[in-house]
């Protein structure tokens, strides 16, 4: 009788596990001839086949029923809230029974099945630039038309070959082993998958990259098991070099972890780099990239011309004075010039289709890159990483004015817990279910945290500076403080194979109903705890001395009721112990990986000297959007913050400067966007570095004063606007006068001032959105000073000034900068283009050599124009730089200095 369909499928699936846990090294052409042979071996009799068969099905059935530190192909993927060595067993049955050993070690818990890549088909499209076909330097096939040719005109019977089509690239996926290779395991797995299975590469082998005392070693499978990984020998860097070009390397790596912090890696990946392609993946999103090891390296833009160039052959854009820094003709040589050129990617299919396309040879696409001097980073590597000292406020309100909303709420839920990336897990499936990987790593990586683990060995400990939790409490609704403190109680409580409610007398009852929300949470914690039993265990201590710091900052009732419990034994149990999250530092299970703590954050805060100088001013703000509801534009408002620095202009009067972070954009408007124009397009990538721009457009007091400077090049008339009024912008100046005044301010402070180029201009009025006013889809009058007669995008007319208004009237963008939409145009430093063909991708302002009559070029609307004027990408194109109109202004940007 035939076997059923699904039962095939399920001994095909026992069949495959039981090669991974072999450790063998297969391959396709292995698995073929195996599965060849195995039809002509017999089996002695049907009863032993039988009994093999029933054998594997429970062997099986026992490993998806059973939950441990090394299986990650579990079923039912889990929570593991303590330690091994402090589990507690949870009751099965509601027979008494003795708890097993596997009982022991988990807590089943339910975790989301979404996939770790939700592009994945998109980033499969990305890679269709390496599915050429190349001549096989090895097997060959009988060209049959060719040698029936031979064979009717030769009369000799010789089969004519000819070379195998095969694919053209074999692939190396090596994943850097550190303690954060654990947190982006899911979606390694399936980044994995995709590579073999998309049909981009001919072999595709993996590897596990780790450190031994400043030594690279190099492993086969990077999710092997922990017991074979005892058993595995150290493999040579060599083995992936391959001269013929025919072979990539990608290495898998968020680069914060000590071989980048100690420059073990740069080697290895020079050497790599000298034969063959070699890429970087960065699961940080880009966002983060400053706050990794990347930001020891250029930023540049990388392209190819040839087909499987390797990296040190590219073209490389924006390395500063590229003749000075050209690699030995020699790779042997070894020097202080040698410099690294790495490619990196992301999980996102444009970064992955740009890649491909220069990996292709593709020499009109340009790929983001990094290019290391490796003397540089030895030496950074060499010298002690110093922290800019904060205190808790300013920690709290930087991270509030950069970090994301996510990120800022899920920072304000981890202030109630000890931290581990367990617990993490636990409040995003719970309170926030849209944080995702790089939220938590934002908060890691924000400096609100440090570590507390004392070895690189050690698992990965963390808890906020002094002065943080309360801060971020403070942000959190109370009925949400107290929420997580129950559901964490509950959660060690069933770990325990306790009933809180069920423990708790009726005295506690009655006085918990009066003071907690939830009588069956954590004061019923707090009383388990306090039995003579201590049948929590004295590792839930730290939790409960978190959770009682928590109700003390609360204020009222809470505050009396820690008061309570903390002048109990509790109070005094856990002033003994030390504050360790031991309890929370367990793994937790998903399909393909298993979670546990994220590395050290203070080491990797690489601020310029320049911001740690003069950033020491917070900016507060209101930030506005408008979104469609029922058919109405509804306006929401909030308040916000941001940092930098006021440059002082005379004792009463400054200039105040907001720090504008780095990044990439898209520069331009889509054609779809209404009221868009032809000079807006084409749309293109602009990758901008960081600088500090005006908060307000230059107002007439300022403008006085520095009027009043010692001439540079020309004069400057004091008082040349139209409409009167100190904090009005100042207009009727021309591009050549606002020159003039960035010339003086920078004799007079220093620091060097001009205005923003067309890119810097509109990346910092967007402030990461993509729509066509930093508000949103539309604007009106309530938001912003342009001609209320007109509308955009069916909003309503509003009213129509008709002249300025004071700066800072309007609410800011969420970057700090107010009225980028209306009140005055803003020169630029670019002479005016006719479109964004051949435009600097770099952010640097776009000037002819010749163009002293050129226009030049305007942004953001003005009070007499109507909204489609205002957009983000809007340009003005008919201005000469010696012109002076009423509706014309501008801001300045403040330059970083080189570091």
């Amino acid at each position: 009788m035939e076997t059923p369909k699904q039962q095939r499928r399920s001994i095909i699936g026992q069949f495959a596990q039981q090669l991974k846990r072999s450790g063998l090294e297969l391959n396709a052409a292995d698995l073929a001839d195996m599965l060849w042979l195995a039809q002509f071996i017999e089996s002695e009799s049907e009863g032993y086949s039988e009994e093999i068969s029933e054998e594997i099905v429970e062997s099986t059935q026992r490993e998806t029923t059973t939950i441990d530190e090394t299986n990650t192909l579990s079923s039912e993927p889990s929570f593991n809230l303590y330690s091994n060595e402090q589990s507690l067993s949870i009751p099965q049955t509601t027979e008494p029974s003795e708890p097993s050993q596997t009982d022991q070690k988990a807590l089943p818990f339910p975790v989301p099945s979404a996939p770790a890549i939700r592009t994945r088909l998109d980033l499969a499209r990305g890679l269709r630039p390496l599915m050429r076909k190349v001549p096989s330097r090895i097997l060959v096939d009988v060209d049959e038309e060719a040698t029936v040719t031979q064979l009717a005109e030769t009369n000799i019977c010789v089969p004519v070959v000819r070379p195998t089509p095969e694919r053209w690239l074999d692939l190396d996926l090596v994943v850097e082993s550190s303690k954060t290779t654990v947190l982006w395991k899911r979606a390694i797995a399936e980044l994995q998958h995709l590579m073999e299975y998309q049909g981009a590469f001919r072999t595709v082998r993996t590897w596990r990259l780790q450190a031994e005392e400043q030594t690279v070693q190099l492993f086969p499978r990077w999710n092997e098991r922990l017991e074979n990984r005892l058993t595995q020998r150290p493999r040579s860097i060599r083995e992936l070099v391959d001269p013929s070009g025919r072979r990539l390397i990608l290495y898998v790596s968020d680069c914060t972890s000590a071989l980048w912090r100690q420059g073990i890696i740069y080697e290895t990946l020079w050497q790599w780099s000298q034969t063959q392609p070699v890429a970087l993946m960065q699961m940080l999103p880009e966002r983060l990239w400053s706050r990794t090891a990347l930001s020891d390296g250029y930023i540049v833009r990388l392209g190819g011309r040839v087909a499987g160039l390797p990296n040190a052959r590219l073209d490389v854009e924006g390395l500063p004075d590229v003749d000075e820094w050209d690699e030995p003709d020699e790779p042997e040589e070894v020097g202080d010039d040698r410099l690294l050129t790495l490619p990196i990617i992301t999980l996102d299919p444009n970064s992955f289709q740009r890649w491909a396309r220069v990996l292709a040879g593709a020499g009109e696409t340009q790929t983001p890159g990094r290019v290391f001097e490796l003397a540089f980073v030895r030496e950074m590597a060499e010298e002690p990483v110093s922290t800019p000292h904060r205190t808790a406020k300013q920690r709290v309100e930087l991270f509030r004015a950069t970090a994301s909303r996510t990120a800022r709420q899920l920072a304000g839920l981890m202030a109630s817990i000890p931290v581990s990336l367990p617990v993490i897990d636990l409040l995003r499936d719970e309170f926030l279910p849209d944080a995702q990987q790089d939220h938590v790593a934002e908060v890691l990586l924000s400096g609100l945290l440090r570590r507390c683990d004392s070895d690189e060995s050690e698992v990965c400990q963390y808890e906020f500076f002094d002065g943080v939790r309360d801060l971020l409490i403070d942000g959190v609704p109370i009925a949400k403080t107290t929420a997580i403190l129950d559901r964490l109680s509950e959660i060690i409580a069933q770990k325990a194979g306790r009933t809180i409610s069920s423990e708790c007398s009726a005295d506690l009852a009655v006085s918990v109903e009066e003071q907690l929300p939830n009588p069956k949470g954590f004061e019923g914690f707090l009383t388990v705890l306090e039995e003579s039993e201590n049948a929590l265990g004295e590792s839930a201590l730290p939790f409960a001395t978190v959770g009682l710091d928590v109700l003390r900052r609360l204020g009222g009732d809470y505050q009396e009721l820690a008061e309570r419990y903390g002048r109990q034994e509790l109070s005094s149990v856990g002033e003994r112990e030390t504050q360790t999250v031991d309890f929370l530092l367990e793994e937790r299970e998903y399909e393909v990986a298993k979670v546990v703590n994220f590395p050290t954050l203070q080491t990797f805060e690489y601020e310029p000297a320049i911001i740690t100088d003069i950033l020491e001013e917070r900016f507060e703000f209101e930030t506005a959007t408008i979104s469609r509801e029922n058919e109405d534009w509804v306006i929401h408002r909030r308040r916000s913050s941001a940092w930098g620095y006021t440059e002082s202009l005379n004792d009463e009067i400054g200039l105040e400067m907001v720090l504008i972070p780095g990044g990439t954009f898209v520069m331009g408007a889509p054609e779809d966007e209404p009221e868009s124009r032809e000079n807006e397009r084409p749309q293109h990538e602009v990758t901008i570095q960081p600088f500090f721009l005006g908060l307000y457009t230059v107002t007439q007091a300022q403008w006085r004063i520095v009027a009043s400077y010692p001439q540079i090049e020309r004069e400057l008339n004091p008082n040349p606007s139209q409409f009167k009024g100190d904090n009005r912008p100042v207009e009727n100046v021309s591009w050549e006068d606002a020159t003039e005044f960035c010339k003086r301010l920078s004799h007079n402070t220093g620091r060097e001032y001009k205005l923003p180029s067309e890119a810097q201009w509109e990346y910092a009025t967007r402030a990461g959105t993509k729509t066509p006013f930093h508000f949103g889809e539309t604007i009106t009058t309530d938001l912003a000073n342009y001609n209320g007669n007109f509308t955009y995008n069916e909003s309503l007319k509003g009213e129509s000034r008709r002249q300025t208004t004071d700066v800072g009237n309007f609410p800011a963008n969420v970057w700090g900068l107010h009225d980028m939409h209306g009140n005055v145009w803003e020169w630029c430093d670019d002479h005016y283009h006719d479109s964004y063909e051949g435009a600097p991708d770099d952010g640097s302002a776009w000037i002819d050599e010749d163009g002293i009559e050129t226009k030049v070029a305007l942004r953001g609307g003005s009070w007499n124009y109507n909204p489609g004027n205002c957009r983000s990408a809007s340009r003005f194109d008919f201005i000469l730089r010696g012109d002076r109109y009423s509706n014309v202004g501008f801001r300045v940007v403040c330059v970083m200095p080189s570091m």
